[in-house]
């Protein structure tokens, strides 16, 4: 074992804050889970569910089923990944905060897309359209 290195992968210390960081990781990936749960019971079939892959313009409309797996899948995914690097001896030399940050970090905000991708879907808005454009039509064409 040794002593007094905080950013030692097999100190005490270190080896519980990466185990706490691998929990949050995983009770985001749950509440993935749960949401994916929820939205298949209130969405209608026929939903379309947005698949965000980097910006707006790449942003793009799955079938329900597709949709609520890939969402669940990409955080369990991101979370096993990033949990068992931080986990792992190759990350022994990192700054410790980033270790303990990194893997729920990128849970949660993948649960924050997931929960925005869940909302539109719900709303039936397409992915990219103005606040209101289902609800109103323009005569204004560009030139």
């Amino acid at each position: 074992m040794v002593e007094n290195n905080p950013g030692r992968v097999n100190s005490g210390d270190s080896l519980g804050r990466v185990t706490a960081s691998v929990v949050v990781s995983g009770i985001f990936t749950l509440a993935m889970i749960v949401a994916a749960i929820w939205a298949a019971i209130v969405l209608p079939a026929s939903a379309r569910i947005p698949l965000h892959i980097g910006s707006v313009e790449r942003c793009y409309l799955v079938p329900k089923r597709a949709g609520l797996v890939i969402w669940p899948s990409a955080g369990v995914l991101v979370s096993g990944v990033l949990g068992g690097i931080a986990a792992s001896g190759l990350a022994a030399d990192w700054v410790p905060g980033v270790r303990y940050v990194l893997a729920p970090a990128a849970a949660g905000l993948l649960l924050a897309f997931e929960v925005g991708a869940l909302a539109m879907a719900r709303r039936g808005v397409p992915p990219g359209a103005p606040e209101g454009a289902r609800e109103r039509e323009t005569s204004a064409r560009s030139e």
